[in-house]
């Protein structure tokens, strides 16, 4: 999945847009078929793993010496880790008043495994939220100008759900829901996110 970062370099006058991504050959393969349909289009590749810290601090700060200034931020980057049954919540939800529930929609038999960071912190958790928010703080010098506006977009998810996520455990260690927790977690940092950027210049923070 990509990060997604559209810009106009005011230095240069050109419109470019910056393909950020962890996979370079699926990047480039993405640049390929956009200069098919718009061949005039100034598209470059930038290596980008948001779960990674050091990889996006690395990347903001080469952006920063490409461009001068952001106008279009866009946040599409992230990971859930596959389902599997929990078979001892299977056995017991038979015997339950949610059975049917559970057989409809899976709520409470079916559990992600989610991994650890080599800096400590839960994989999903790094890559769908702490990632792009460093991304952004880095970033903020070229998106809060004064002469001109910014919109960062940051993509949410229809599995984004409150009973997922807890103030007690924002990165879901002790749950078995984390792409759910994340995106739930990512949805009220982006409501915190505009209320902070609309007073800096910026057209704020929206999720899709």
């Amino acid at each position: 999945m990509f990060a997604c970062v559209c810009v106009y370099c005011a230095f240069s006058g050109i419109g470019l847009l910056c393909l950020a991504c962890r996979n370079m050959q699926r990047a480039e393969a993405a640049r390929q078929a956009l200069l098919v349909s718009h061949p005039t289009a100034q598209a470059t590749l930038l290596h980008l793993d948001v779960g990674n810290m050091r990889s996006v601090l690395r990347a903001a700060e080469e952006f920063k010496q490409m461009c001068n200034r952001l106008d279009y931020l866009y946040l599409n980057a992230g990971i859930m880790p596959n389902p599997r049954v929990d078979h001892k919540a299977f056995y017991k939800g038979l015997f339950s008043s949610n059975v049917v529930c559970m057989f409809a929609t899976g709520e409470g038999i079916l559990t992600q495994e989610d991994k650890v960071t080599p800096i400590g912190l839960q994989e999903v958790f790094a890559t769908n939220l702490f990632g792009h928010f460093l991304l952004v703080k880095e970033l903020e010098p070229l998106l809060c100008q004064i002469d001109h506006n910014s919109l960062v977009i940051w993509r949410s998810s229809n599995n984004a759900q409150r009973s997922a996520f807890s103030l007690d455990d924002i990165q879901h260690q002790k749950g078995r829901e984390p792409y759910s927790s994340s995106k739930y977690a990512s949805d009220l940092l982006s409501l915190a996110l505009n209320c902070h950027y609309n007073n800096r210049f910026c057209k704020g923070m929206h999720g899709l």
